[in-house]
């Protein structure tokens, strides 16, 4: 998966791989040394903090 080398925390990404496929949210938090990133999505309802590997996630284009 490729992923943005200008995401920043804020900018919208969708989840492409694993348990949290096709869900979206804003980035929280970058980790490059572990290669995570930490991203709000809803999960029944509610907004739920997940971490995620880099590489699984994409900046959500034109926002």
């Amino acid at each position: 998966m490729r992923t943005d080398p200008e995401l920043r925390p804020g900018d919208r990404v969708v989840v492409h791989d694993g348990p949290f496929a096709q869900h979206t949210g804003p980035v929280l938090t970058i980790d490059p040394v572990r290669d995570r990133v930490q991203l709000i999505v809803q999960v029944f309802g509610d907004d739920t903090r997940i971490d995620v590997p880099l590489d699984t996630v994409e900046k959500v284009p034109g926002v």
